[in-house]
């Protein structure tokens, strides 16, 4: 059955709806994702704002996955128009896409000032989950940057409204809502009490909670303790960092084995600037899959 069809919506919005989806993964004999198991994503937003480009980029560079973006202001054409619809069900058809990122939403702003879900921004998410099921995905992600970042009491209650509203929406069509912030565990965690839905799961990525100052392996154990930690991890070197010193490249990914093995994860998102270093997603990729392989001899161990 061609992914995108009428079928397979039908089959995906039918079958785990009565439920969240694992936490993690399935696993080798010994408690650990196989590395056999854990793909390699790459994300079309850091590589290019043309869908089908950045396909073949992943392909090339030896990607697993690809992960779209919805598009909006800077980010390319929105998904929603038909054409482009059409282009992304054929790029399913040529590698796995199995998450869909709203990065338009931090143009835009989750939550007003006085505590409530903004109705641009979830009239936006709606669109994309509807193009999230034609295209057969079990993830849309949400971001928390810029003008949706949750920085007052208010703005966080606002933030909660709406994931509440995209996660009713989404279990009914049988996906997970991913949501991603600056957020530091403790926080993370309240926020996600306050939204009170099973459908909900939060991101790790290791350069935003870098530039937090926060832990991502702190952020891997509480979280991952409660079931709500998305078994799909990002590892990109952060921004700005807090001692304002740039790691080395490919620093980031010394810390993955230990972060794979408490995480349980199914896939990693390498999620460094790949249009102005194009060759770095095929380096990026492969120190993943030696993190990936290490963290599975050091159980064995």
């Amino acid at each position: 059955m061609p992914r995108g069809s009428d079928e397979e919506t039908a089959a995906v919005a039918a079958g785990p709806a009565a439920g969240p989806a694992p936490a993690v993964p399935v696993t080798a004999a010994h408690g650990e994702p196989d590395p056999a198991d854990v793909a390699v994503a790459a994300p079309q937003w850091r590589i290019s704002t043309d869908r089908r480009e950045a396909a073949r980029a992943a392909l090339a560079e030896g990607a697993d996955q690809l992960h779209l973006d919805f598009g909006g202001a800077h980010r390319g054409p929105l998904l929603s128009d038909p054409g482009e619809l059409r282009a992304a069900r054929a790029i399913t058809r040529e590698i796995p896409v199995p998450v869909l990122a709203v990065n338009h939403v931090n143009d835009i702003g989750l939550a007003l000032d006085h505590g409530v879900a903004n109705p641009a921004a979830v009239t936006l998410l709606e669109r994309a989950l509807d193009c999230a099921r034609h295209l057969g995905v079990r993830v849309l992600h949400v971001p928390g940057f810029r003008r949706s970042r949750p920085t007052t009491d208010a703005l966080r209650a606002g933030t909660a409204d709406a994931l509440r509203v995209l996660c009713r929406r989404v279990a009914t069509a049988g996906l997970i809502l991913a949501y991603e912030s600056p957020l530091g565990p403790a926080d993370s965690l309240a926020l996600a009490r306050s939204v009170g839905h099973p459908a909900l799961r939060l991101v790790l990525d290791t350069g935003n909670l870098l530039e937090a100052g926060e832990d991502p392996l702190r952020f891997a154990g509480l979280v991952g303790a409660t079931g709500l930690l998305l078994p799909d991890l990002h590892v990109k070197e952060p921004a700005h960092p807090t001692e304002g010193v740039s790691p080395a490249p490919g620093t980031v990914f010394d810390a993955l084995p230990r972060l794979l093995r408490h995480s349980g994860a199914r896939s990693v998102l390498v999620e460094n600037d790949y249009q102005h270093s194009p060759t770095r997603l095929r380096t990026d990729i492969t120190l993943c899959r030696t993190a990936v392989g290490l963290s599975h001899a050091k159980e064995e161990r």
